[in-house]
């Protein structure tokens, strides 16, 4: 239910009490100063119903996630199968964070705090009601005899005083709201801020990742050129761990070799054979060269 603002009514016009009776202008004086503190009093119980239903149920919410988030992953410890472990898991954190978050919106929203600035403001212009109300009644109580016009000015001079305390009090509590209101943009800021900073790391993982993943697909190839000092010999030339093949030739080339580094292994005829093994730095999506001078 949308609610009013609360508000003073407007002041007494400067000729309110000018030539009225005495009872009729006490009267005055006393109805306005009762309905300012009742309309104001109703205002607050009222936001209070609102703040206090959101406030417990943020809260509720907040614990049963954590309470969730907290046994998930132990349950996850009792499964069999991996699919249902990392599931559970992955509720649990799932839980946890909209738990954060709703601890959050209380803090930007000031769920519980409103409610209880509400409480500390309304409990404190009840307790200047009652004072009010006593000290009106004890004035007439210590009047001797019927009261007078000297009586007018204190009397206005008491409900002043009350009407003074109850706006000193809207004032605290409205500098309390606009410090809360404040610190709540600032909070909501920062979210916003860290939230954007870790999607942005996460897009960048996600795009080193990616490129890598497209490093890796594009394969490579390795390049031999051989020499021979006293004329071509037949060999054999293997790449990395696999077995040597015949080869006769002065440029031998292997495609599809990922990037990396490699070893090439040459085996020269002879008896016992020579061995020679070489590395070979493959670039992604290029060509490994090696020169290799066979004695």
């Amino acid at each position: 239910m949308a609610k009013a603002n609360v508000r003073s009514d407007a002041l007494f016009t400067w000729d309110r009490f000018k030539d009225k009776p005495l009872d009729e202008a006490l009267k005055s004086i006393y109805d306005h100063t009762a309905a300012l503190s009742t309309r104001t009093r109703q205002w607050y119980w009222q936001s209070i119903q609102v703040k206090r239903r959101t406030s417990l149920l943020a809260r509720f919410a907040a614990f049963l996630l954590l309470v969730l988030g907290t046994l998930l992953p132990v349950l996850a410890g009792l499964g069999n199968l991996p699919e249902e472990r990392l599931y559970l898991t992955q509720l649990g954190v799932v839980a946890l964070a909209f738990a954060g978050l709703l601890v959050a919106a209380d803090k930007v929203f000031g769920w519980s705090s409103g409610w209880l600035r509400y409480i500390t403001t309304v409990t404190a212009i009840e307790n200047l009601t009652r004072t009010f109300e006593l000290a009106w009644a004890a004035y007439f109580v210590d009047a001797k005899g019927a009261l007078g016009e000297a009586d007018r000015k204190p009397l206005f001079d008491l409900a002043k005083g009350f009407e003074d305390d109850i706006s000193r009090q809207l004032s605290d509590e409205t500098g309390r709201w606009v410090s809360e209101f404040n610190s709540s943009l600032a909070l909501l800021g920062e979210l916003i801020k860290t939230q954007r900073e870790s999607v942005e790391r996460s897009t960048d993982e996600a795009r080193a990742l990616q490129q890598k993943a497209a490093d890796a697909g594009q394969m490579g190839g390795v390049e031999l050129d051989l020499a021979y000092r006293a004329g071509p010999v037949p060999l054999k030339i293997g790449l990395d761990d696999e077995a040597p093949g015949d080869f006769s030739g002065t440029s031998w080339a292997r495609a599809a070799v990922a990037p990396g580094m490699h070893k090439v292994r040459v085996l020269t005829p002879g008896t016992p054979p020579l061995a020679m093994e070489r590395a070979v730095a493959v670039p992604s999506g290029g060509i490994g060269k090696l020169d290799l001078t066979i004695s």
